[in-house]
């Protein structure tokens, strides 16, 4: 069990490193839009289905690894990665800016993001183990 817990929480590391170290440095996730969204998602769903297939798929683990990762934002997230810190709209020439004290607000919506996208994930691995189940009992 805490080897379990324990890979868990290397997988979100592994989330957050990709997420907030290595991405900010290779793409743009620097603001909102559909692109730092889309990498966030894409990201998340990936690590997070590999971590729930290979090592453990009870949620409560990955609920423990989701507050590791909180931490690890509160600690250092790029200025104005994937929305976190940014005030104001793109819109009819408004910017967006970046203001520290919305910076909470912004990394609250990033982990509920992840929070509902590593509960699908559990969904979908579940139905997986239900069917192939289901499927081990018709061929006996």
């Amino acid at each position: 069990m805490r080897k379990a817990i324990l890979k868990v929480l290397l997988s979100d590391f592994i989330l957050y490193v990709l997420q907030f170290l290595i991405f900010p440095l290779f793409c743009d996730v620097i603001g909102k839009g559909t692109r730092p969204i889309a990498v966030l998602c894409i990201t998340t769903v990936i690590i997070t289905l590999i971590g729930m297939t290979a090592f453990s798929d009870k949620m409560r683990f990955w609920l423990l690894g989701l507050i590791f990762y909180t931490t690890l934002i509160f600690l250092y997230a790029p200025e104005g990665a994937y929305g976190v810190g940014l005030r104001g709209l793109d819109l009819d020439g408004m910017h967006s800016y970046y203001d520290y004290s919305t910076r909470y607000i912004g990394i609250a919506i990033v982990v509920i993001w992840v929070l509902i996208l590593q509960l699908l994930v559990w969904c979908f691995v579940k139905l997986l183990k239900l069917i192939k189940f289901i499927v081990g009992k018709l061929k006996k």
